[in-house]
């Protein structure tokens, strides 16, 4: 009698809601399956390679992030020059794919540049250079293709200088292009500047190559 009352008591036991989740907590306490965690890194793969590339900048990102630099460049030459009143330019390195800022004008005690937090430590106390292929990119670096001056057409100069009040010693505006890709993906990009107001501008990205000057001239 004693032994049909405990099989009786297991069996409800059995039955109880506290039962039936102590038994699928044991069920899950063994884990994934091995096919299970196949599918799992598989997808995650899947993912990966969705999301990798859209983290990666373009030809076109690199080439406005270089824009920007040149164009925050130019006005802190310019802006030195209207503080310090004096003559400051920046001169362009094609084959070097960088440029040079350094003081122009009379007073050889502004020779030497203010401290900067963009400045090279390789730099001499006079110069404070930038180097288009130490800036950081993914892929290829943005160049420096041309700089002109528009007269009204396109004369090749290599350099931008400031007056005392801002405005480039060049009476024409003075373009900087700079270019990223290769072959049938290479796009362009240029910045401005005004000669009036020694400001800056950065225009649309384009497809074709910026027009080449009728001869070249080293200044100007």
């Amino acid at each position: 009698m004693s032994q049909t009352v405990d099989k009786r008591r297991e069996i409800i036991a059995r039955q109880s809601p506290q039962a039936a989740v102590r038994r699928r907590c044991s069920r899950d306490r063994h884990g994934f399956t091995l096919i299970e965690l196949l599918i799992v890194v598989a997808m995650i793969g899947i993912f990966a390679g969705a999301l990798i590339p859209q983290l990666e900048p373009g030809n076109a990102e690199q080439l406005e992030g270089a824009a920007q630099i040149l164009s925050a460049d130019l006005a802190y030459a310019r802006n030195l020059s209207v503080s310090h009143g004096s003559n400051y330019e920046l001169t362009f390195f094609l084959d070097a794919n960088r440029y040079v800022l350094q003081h122009s004008g009379t007073n050889s005690f502004l020779d030497t540049l203010p401290p900067s937090a963009f400045k090279s430590p390789n730099d001499p106390a006079t110069e404070q250079s930038t180097d288009l292929d130490d800036l950081p990119h993914i892929g290829q670096a943005a160049s420096i293709v041309a700089v002109h001056k528009l007269t009204p057409g396109p004369v090749n100069v290599s350099d931008v200088e400031f007056g005392e009040l801002g405005e480039t010693t060049r009476s024409e505006p003075t373009v900087i292009w700079l270019s990223c890709g290769a072959g049938a993906n290479t796009i362009y990009l240029s910045v401005t500047v005004d000669p009036v107001t020694g400001l800056s501008s950065i225009g649309d990205i384009q497809s074709d190559a910026p027009s080449s000057p009728p001869s070249t001239t080293a200044g100007g």
